[in-house]
Protein backbone atom coordinates (compact mmCIF):
# COMPACT_ATOMS: atom_id res chain seq x y z
CA UNK A 1 0.00 0.00 0.00
CA UNK A 2 1.46 3.41 -0.90
CA UNK A 3 2.71 5.46 2.04
CA UNK A 4 0.59 8.46 1.07
CA UNK A 5 -2.58 6.34 1.25
CA UNK A 6 -1.60 4.99 4.67
CA UNK A 7 -1.02 8.52 5.98
CA UNK A 8 -4.35 9.72 4.56
CA UNK A 9 -6.15 6.75 6.12
CA UNK A 10 -4.67 7.43 9.54
CA UNK A 11 -5.67 11.11 9.33
CA UNK A 12 -9.20 10.18 8.27
CA UNK A 13 -9.57 7.67 11.12
CA UNK A 14 -8.29 10.21 13.63
CA UNK A 15 -10.65 12.95 12.43
CA UNK A 16 -13.64 10.65 12.57
CA UNK A 17 -12.84 8.93 15.85
CA UNK A 18 -15.54 9.30 18.48
CA UNK A 19 -13.14 10.32 21.21
CA UNK A 20 -14.48 13.01 23.55
CA UNK A 21 -12.95 16.44 23.18
CA UNK A 22 -10.76 17.68 25.99
CA UNK A 23 -9.42 20.98 27.24
CA UNK A 24 -6.33 20.20 29.23
CA UNK A 25 -7.45 17.29 31.43
CA UNK A 26 -11.15 18.24 31.30
CA UNK A 27 -13.94 16.99 29.10
CA UNK A 28 -14.92 19.75 26.66
CA UNK A 29 -18.38 20.15 25.13
CA UNK A 30 -20.10 22.52 22.75
CA UNK A 31 -23.84 23.08 23.06
CA UNK A 32 -26.45 25.28 21.41
CA UNK A 33 -29.05 27.43 23.15
CA UNK A 34 -32.71 26.35 23.22
CA UNK A 35 -34.12 29.82 23.94
CA UNK A 36 -32.89 33.38 23.80
CA UNK A 37 -34.53 36.34 25.50
CA UNK A 38 -35.56 39.53 23.83
CA UNK A 39 -32.71 42.08 23.96
CA UNK A 40 -32.33 44.46 26.88
CA UNK A 41 -33.30 48.12 26.37
CA UNK A 42 -29.90 49.80 26.49
CA UNK A 43 -27.15 49.41 23.90
CA UNK A 44 -23.48 48.54 24.28
CA UNK A 45 -22.53 46.75 27.53
CA UNK A 46 -25.87 46.69 29.38
CA UNK A 47 -27.08 43.15 30.10
CA UNK A 48 -25.21 41.65 33.03
CA UNK A 49 -26.73 39.34 35.61
CA UNK A 50 -29.93 37.41 36.23
CA UNK A 51 -31.66 35.21 38.78
CA UNK A 52 -34.33 32.55 38.31
CA UNK A 53 -37.68 32.84 40.06
CA UNK A 54 -38.40 29.15 40.64
CA UNK A 55 -42.17 28.68 40.82
CA UNK A 56 -42.47 25.27 42.49
CA UNK A 57 -46.29 25.46 42.51
CA UNK A 58 -46.31 25.93 38.73
CA UNK A 59 -42.84 25.33 37.25
CA UNK A 60 -43.95 26.37 33.75
CA UNK A 61 -44.52 29.87 35.15
CA UNK A 62 -40.99 30.23 36.48
CA UNK A 63 -39.37 33.50 35.42
CA UNK A 64 -36.05 35.21 34.77
CA UNK A 65 -35.33 38.48 36.57
CA UNK A 66 -32.40 40.24 34.92
CA UNK A 67 -30.38 43.40 35.20
CA UNK A 68 -30.03 46.01 32.49
CA UNK A 69 -27.24 48.02 34.08
CA UNK A 70 -28.14 51.18 32.18
CA UNK A 71 -31.87 50.91 32.80
CA UNK A 72 -32.98 48.72 35.71
CA UNK A 73 -34.68 45.34 35.93
CA UNK A 74 -36.33 43.26 33.18
CA UNK A 75 -38.53 40.21 33.79
CA UNK A 76 -38.76 37.46 31.15
CA UNK A 77 -40.76 34.25 30.85
CA UNK A 78 -39.09 30.95 29.94
CA UNK A 79 -39.78 31.59 26.26
CA UNK A 80 -37.62 34.72 26.48
CA UNK A 81 -40.46 37.23 26.16
CA UNK A 82 -40.35 40.46 28.19
CA UNK A 83 -43.16 40.58 30.73
CA UNK A 84 -42.24 43.59 32.86
CA UNK A 85 -39.52 46.21 33.15
CA UNK A 86 -38.67 48.60 35.96
CA UNK A 87 -36.54 51.71 35.58
CA UNK A 88 -35.06 51.68 39.07
CA UNK A 89 -31.45 52.67 38.42
CA UNK A 90 -28.25 51.05 37.19
CA UNK A 91 -28.74 47.55 38.59
CA UNK A 92 -25.57 45.51 38.12
CA UNK A 93 -26.16 42.12 39.83
CA UNK A 94 -29.24 40.44 41.29
CA UNK A 95 -30.15 37.49 43.49
CA UNK A 96 -33.41 36.03 44.81
CA UNK A 97 -34.88 34.17 47.79
CA UNK A 98 -38.45 33.34 48.73
CA UNK A 99 -40.25 35.67 51.13
CA UNK A 100 -40.75 34.54 54.72
CA UNK A 101 -43.41 37.19 55.29
CA UNK A 102 -45.70 36.47 52.32
CA UNK A 103 -46.71 33.30 50.49
CA UNK A 104 -45.82 33.07 46.78
CA UNK A 105 -43.69 36.20 46.90
CA UNK A 106 -39.99 36.68 46.39
CA UNK A 107 -37.24 38.96 47.68
CA UNK A 108 -34.80 40.23 45.06
CA UNK A 109 -31.60 42.05 45.99
CA UNK A 110 -29.78 44.23 43.48
CA UNK A 111 -26.59 46.28 43.55
CA UNK A 112 -27.66 49.71 42.33
CA UNK A 113 -24.77 51.80 41.01
CA UNK A 114 -26.92 54.89 40.55
CA UNK A 115 -27.09 55.23 44.35
CA UNK A 116 -24.15 52.97 45.29
CA UNK A 117 -26.72 51.01 47.27
CA UNK A 118 -28.10 47.59 47.93
CA UNK A 119 -31.78 47.55 46.93
CA UNK A 120 -34.27 44.94 48.11
CA UNK A 121 -37.51 44.45 46.17
CA UNK A 122 -40.62 42.37 46.74
CA UNK A 123 -41.86 40.53 43.63
CA UNK A 124 -44.96 38.40 43.23
CA UNK A 125 -45.10 35.10 41.36
CA UNK A 126 -46.21 36.88 38.17
CA UNK A 127 -42.96 38.85 38.12
CA UNK A 128 -44.54 42.14 39.16
CA UNK A 129 -42.46 44.39 41.39
CA UNK A 130 -44.81 45.18 44.27
CA UNK A 131 -42.56 47.25 46.47
CA UNK A 132 -39.02 48.43 47.03
CA UNK A 133 -38.70 47.44 50.66
CA UNK A 134 -35.18 48.74 51.29
CA UNK A 135 -32.50 50.92 49.72
CA UNK A 136 -29.31 51.10 51.74
CA UNK A 137 -26.44 53.24 50.49
CA UNK A 138 -23.08 51.64 51.24
CA UNK A 139 -20.35 54.30 51.28
CA UNK A 140 -17.79 51.77 52.58
CA UNK A 141 -17.88 50.06 49.17
CA UNK A 142 -16.59 51.78 46.03
CA UNK A 143 -19.00 51.12 43.12
CA UNK A 144 -21.17 48.20 44.32
CA UNK A 145 -20.90 45.19 42.05
CA UNK A 146 -21.74 41.54 42.89
CA UNK A 147 -24.39 40.23 45.28
CA UNK A 148 -25.70 36.94 46.65
CA UNK A 149 -27.99 35.81 49.43
CA UNK A 150 -27.01 33.16 51.97
CA UNK A 151 -29.88 31.60 53.95
CA UNK A 152 -29.88 28.69 56.37
CA UNK A 153 -32.35 27.65 59.07
CA UNK A 154 -31.29 30.48 61.37
CA UNK A 155 -29.68 33.31 59.37
CA UNK A 156 -30.01 35.25 56.16
CA UNK A 157 -27.04 37.20 54.88
CA UNK A 158 -26.18 39.36 51.89
CA UNK A 159 -22.67 39.29 50.46
CA UNK A 160 -21.89 42.41 48.39
CA UNK A 161 -18.69 43.17 46.46
CA UNK A 162 -17.14 46.24 44.87
CA UNK A 163 -14.53 46.99 42.21
CA UNK A 164 -11.73 47.39 44.74
CA UNK A 165 -11.71 43.78 45.93
CA UNK A 166 -13.88 44.35 49.01
CA UNK A 167 -16.69 41.97 49.98
CA UNK A 168 -19.04 42.92 52.81
CA UNK A 169 -21.37 40.58 54.65
CA UNK A 170 -24.66 42.01 55.94
CA UNK A 171 -27.41 40.28 57.93
CA UNK A 172 -31.01 40.54 56.71
CA UNK A 173 -33.94 40.35 59.15
CA UNK A 174 -36.32 38.41 56.84
CA UNK A 175 -39.04 41.00 57.39
CA UNK A 176 -40.55 42.23 54.15
CA UNK A 177 -42.64 44.84 55.99
CA UNK A 178 -39.93 46.43 58.12
CA UNK A 179 -36.79 45.34 56.29
CA UNK A 180 -33.40 45.93 57.82
CA UNK A 181 -29.82 44.94 57.08
CA UNK A 182 -26.84 45.23 59.41
CA UNK A 183 -23.12 45.14 58.65
CA UNK A 184 -21.40 42.00 59.88
CA UNK A 185 -17.86 41.82 58.46
CA UNK A 186 -15.57 42.73 55.57
CA UNK A 187 -13.48 40.34 53.47
CA UNK A 188 -10.59 41.75 51.45
CA UNK A 189 -9.16 40.56 48.14
CA UNK A 190 -6.21 41.96 46.23
CA UNK A 191 -8.18 42.75 43.06
CA UNK A 192 -11.64 42.96 41.47
CA UNK A 193 -14.38 40.61 42.73
CA UNK A 194 -17.83 40.17 41.15
CA UNK A 195 -19.14 36.59 41.07
CA UNK A 196 -20.61 35.41 44.38
CA UNK A 197 -22.69 32.34 45.22
CA UNK A 198 -23.60 30.53 48.44
CA UNK A 199 -23.80 26.83 49.25
CA UNK A 200 -25.90 26.64 52.39
CA UNK A 201 -25.58 22.85 52.69
CA UNK A 202 -21.85 23.29 53.24
CA UNK A 203 -21.95 26.63 55.06
CA UNK A 204 -19.72 28.10 52.34
CA UNK A 205 -19.55 31.15 50.12
CA UNK A 206 -17.76 31.04 46.76
CA UNK A 207 -16.15 34.19 45.42
CA UNK A 208 -14.75 34.81 41.96
CA UNK A 209 -11.65 37.02 41.93
CA UNK A 210 -11.64 38.00 38.28
CA UNK A 211 -7.90 37.94 37.61
CA UNK A 212 -7.03 35.01 39.87
CA UNK A 213 -9.66 32.30 40.34
CA UNK A 214 -12.39 30.98 42.63
CA UNK A 215 -12.24 31.09 46.42
CA UNK A 216 -14.13 29.09 49.05
CA UNK A 217 -14.75 30.66 52.48
CA UNK A 218 -16.80 29.91 55.57
CA UNK A 219 -20.06 31.83 55.43
CA UNK A 220 -20.44 32.16 59.20
CA UNK A 221 -18.83 35.35 60.49
CA UNK A 222 -18.02 33.82 63.88
CA UNK A 223 -15.79 31.19 62.23
CA UNK A 224 -12.35 31.65 60.74
CA UNK A 225 -12.86 32.28 57.03
CA UNK A 226 -10.56 29.37 56.03
CA UNK A 227 -10.07 31.12 52.71
CA UNK A 228 -9.02 28.58 50.07
CA UNK A 229 -8.36 29.00 46.34
CA UNK A 230 -10.18 26.04 44.79
CA UNK A 231 -9.56 26.85 41.12
CA UNK A 232 -7.02 29.22 39.62
CA UNK A 233 -6.21 30.70 36.25
CA UNK A 234 -4.03 28.73 33.83
CA UNK A 235 -3.11 28.62 30.15
CA UNK A 236 -6.45 26.90 29.46
CA UNK A 237 -8.55 29.02 31.83
CA UNK A 238 -7.74 32.65 31.31
CA UNK A 239 -9.20 35.53 33.34
CA UNK A 240 -11.71 36.96 33.86
CA UNK A 241 -13.63 34.72 36.23
CA UNK A 242 -17.04 36.37 36.21
CA UNK A 243 -20.43 34.92 37.22
CA UNK A 244 -20.89 32.03 39.65
CA UNK A 245 -23.95 29.80 40.05
CA UNK A 246 -24.86 26.70 42.07
CA UNK A 247 -27.02 23.84 40.80
CA UNK A 248 -28.68 22.05 43.72
CA UNK A 249 -29.62 18.44 42.93
CA UNK A 250 -30.52 17.65 46.56
CA UNK A 251 -28.67 15.70 49.28
CA UNK A 252 -25.60 17.86 48.76
CA UNK A 253 -25.31 16.81 45.13
CA UNK A 254 -24.91 19.30 42.32
CA UNK A 255 -22.43 21.63 40.69
CA UNK A 256 -20.67 24.94 41.08
CA UNK A 257 -20.53 26.70 37.71
CA UNK A 258 -18.27 29.59 36.73
CA UNK A 259 -18.26 31.87 33.72
CA UNK A 260 -14.66 32.08 32.50
CA UNK A 261 -14.84 35.18 30.33
CA UNK A 262 -11.29 35.01 29.03
CA UNK A 263 -11.93 31.51 27.68
CA UNK A 264 -15.46 32.25 26.39
CA UNK A 265 -17.03 29.36 28.27
CA UNK A 266 -18.23 27.78 31.48
CA UNK A 267 -16.51 25.59 34.04
CA UNK A 268 -18.44 22.93 35.95
CA UNK A 269 -17.07 21.91 39.36
CA UNK A 270 -18.48 19.06 41.44
CA UNK A 271 -20.27 20.52 44.45
CA UNK A 272 -19.03 17.88 46.92
CA UNK A 273 -15.48 17.17 45.84
CA UNK A 274 -14.75 20.58 44.25
CA UNK A 275 -13.09 18.72 41.38
CA UNK A 276 -13.38 20.39 37.97
CA UNK A 277 -15.43 18.15 35.67
CA UNK A 278 -16.37 19.77 32.37
CA UNK A 279 -15.76 22.94 30.41
CA UNK A 280 -18.37 23.90 27.82
CA UNK A 281 -19.17 26.65 25.38
CA UNK A 282 -22.46 27.82 23.87
CA UNK A 283 -21.96 27.95 20.10
CA UNK A 284 -24.06 29.18 17.19
CA UNK A 285 -27.11 27.08 16.37
CA UNK A 286 -29.46 27.13 13.40
CA UNK A 287 -31.54 29.99 14.78
CA UNK A 288 -29.81 31.24 17.96
CA UNK A 289 -26.26 32.56 18.14
CA UNK A 290 -23.79 31.43 20.76
CA UNK A 291 -22.39 33.41 23.68
CA UNK A 292 -19.14 35.30 24.11
CA UNK A 293 -17.48 37.10 27.03
CA UNK A 294 -20.28 36.18 29.44
CA UNK A 295 -20.80 38.11 32.66
CA UNK A 296 -23.71 36.74 34.72
CA UNK A 297 -24.98 33.15 34.79
CA UNK A 298 -27.56 31.13 36.70
CA UNK A 299 -28.86 27.58 36.76
CA UNK A 300 -31.89 25.70 38.07
CA UNK A 301 -32.93 22.08 38.48
CA UNK A 302 -36.65 22.92 38.32
CA UNK A 303 -38.39 20.67 35.80
CA UNK A 304 -40.58 21.99 32.96
CA UNK A 305 -41.84 20.55 29.68
CA UNK A 306 -39.19 22.43 27.70
CA UNK A 307 -36.46 21.76 30.27
CA UNK A 308 -37.14 18.34 31.88
CA UNK A 309 -34.01 18.52 34.04
CA UNK A 310 -33.69 22.29 34.45
CA UNK A 311 -31.67 24.80 32.46
CA UNK A 312 -28.59 26.98 32.44
CA UNK A 313 -28.74 30.68 31.48
CA UNK A 314 -25.94 33.01 30.44
CA UNK A 315 -25.57 36.64 29.42
CA UNK A 316 -24.41 37.13 25.83
CA UNK A 317 -22.02 39.98 25.15
CA UNK A 318 -22.51 40.00 21.35
CA UNK A 319 -26.06 39.25 20.22
CA UNK A 320 -25.55 39.27 16.44
CA UNK A 321 -25.58 43.06 16.23
CA UNK A 322 -28.64 43.55 18.46
CA UNK A 323 -28.62 44.75 22.06
CA UNK A 324 -27.30 42.15 24.47
CA UNK A 325 -29.52 39.36 25.78
CA UNK A 326 -29.54 36.03 27.63
CA UNK A 327 -29.36 32.44 26.32
CA UNK A 328 -31.05 29.40 27.92
CA UNK A 329 -29.67 25.86 27.50
CA UNK A 330 -31.41 22.60 28.41
CA UNK A 331 -29.33 21.07 31.21
CA UNK A 332 -29.52 17.64 29.57
CA UNK A 333 -27.38 19.01 26.74
CA UNK A 334 -24.66 19.82 29.24
CA UNK A 335 -24.90 16.88 31.66
CA UNK A 336 -27.33 13.98 31.97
Amino acid sequence: MPKIFIIFSLIFINLNAQEPKTLGSLLYKEVTANVETEPVFAGDDAADDMCILENFNNPENSLIISSDKKYGIIVYDLNGAKLHDYKVGRINNVDIISSKSFEDKYVVAGTNRTYNSIDIYLFNSSGELENMILRKEIPSLKDVYGVTFYRDNFNTYLFISDKKGNVEQWSYNNDEVNSEIKFVRKLKFSSLVEGLVADESKGKIYIGQERKGIWELNAFPSFDSQKKLIFKKSKNFKPDFEGLALRDDGNGEGYLIASVQGSNGYLIIDRKSLDAKIFFRIIDGDKIDGTTETDGIDVTSIKTLKFPNGFFIAQDDDNDGLNQNFKLVDWNKILK
